[in-house]
């Protein structure tokens, strides 16, 4: 089992940090106390579901770092060879802006009252952690994508295996337009077999309906600039560290063209090693109906 430890100071990116772990197929939690990480990771390796990666975000919220060097989780690091211990750190002015632009309390202030001063309380508190930890990562200068690399770095994934997701999806725009897809794409302008009687009830997973629906001139020349756009874009999400991208397609009942059009996308997008979610949102309405 690969257990990744993510602590630091407040601001410094822990949240992101855990998301990016998320999308990488570590089994994540935030915000648990050192007290219970011990706990938590034998409870994993007991599990009947197997775990292979687990990530953990603990940080001074509830004061957990306050009683001193000697928890269990330094004592299980020192005994372990199997945890990573990543702390994230950033300039205390950094810090300080980055809390002003999110309006948000320090979990220490409380105690300190003085935003500065509970950077600086934190920072004491956490001093210890930072020397033991395996990897320091400054967030001061850095963006999102830049950490994502830095850890991709650190845990050393393969980047052909971080390639973002893709969600295809087909669709009838008589049951409404689809809501959050990156594309939509609209193909009623091609020719519709739900006017030819042979195909009214087949769909476009059946080999006649995609026979009809790409027999067309232009909807094979759609269908290789559909695929162009696609090949070039999905790579250029994955450069701002957006992992899942989704595509819709529709027609007028999400029957056939539609249909026809994600499963041939899905095909191609597999083939070229791309982990991909095919579903059909209407593809029974538009049958009941008739």
């Amino acid at each position: 089992m690969k257990i990744i430890i993510i602590t630091g100071m407040s601001g410094a990116g822990k949240s992101q940090a855990i998301q990016i772990l998320e999308d990488l197929g570590y089994f994540c939690v935030d915000n648990i106390p050192p007290q219970l990480i011990v706990t938590f990771i034998n409870l994993c390796q007991q599990s009947a579901t197997e775990i292979e990666k687990i990530a953990l975000v603990t940080d001074v919220r509830g004061d957990v770092f306050l009683d001193g060097k000697d928890t269990p989780l330094t004592e299980y690091k020192a005994a372990k060879d199997d945890i990573k211990l990543i702390f994230l750190d950033a300039r205390d002015e950094v810090l300080v802006s980055r809390y002003q632009e999110t309006r948000r309390d320090h979990p220490l202030t409380h105690s300190s009252g003085n935003l500065l001063e509970a950077i600086q309380q934190e920072r004491k508190s956490l001093e210890h952690y930072r020397e033991i930890a395996d990897e320091v990562i400054d967030t001061s200068e850095i963006k999102v994508r830049e950490l994502k690399q830095q850890l991709e770095k650190i845990l050393k994934v393969d980047r052909d295996h971080s390639k973002p997701k893709v969600k295809i999806y087909s669709f009838g725009f008589k049951y409404a337009s689809p809501m959050g897809a990156d594309f939509v794409f609209d193909v009623r302008f091609l020719p519709n077999p739900f006017y030819k009687q042979e195909l009214r009830n087949l769909t476009g997973e059946d080999q006649p309906v995609r026979d009809y629906v790409m027999s067309f001139q232009e909807a094979r020349i759609f269908y290789d600039k559909l695929l162009d756009l696609v090949e070039f874009v999905i790579p250029q999400f994955a450069k701002v560290s957006k992992n899942t991208i989704e595509i819709a397609i529709g027609c007028t009942g999400g029957q056939h063209r539609s249909v026809t059009y994600a499963c041939l996308l899905n095909k191609a997008l597999k083939e070229k090693g791309y982990e991909t979610a095919l579903k059909h949102r209407d593809i029974k309405k538009n049958r009941l109906d008739h």
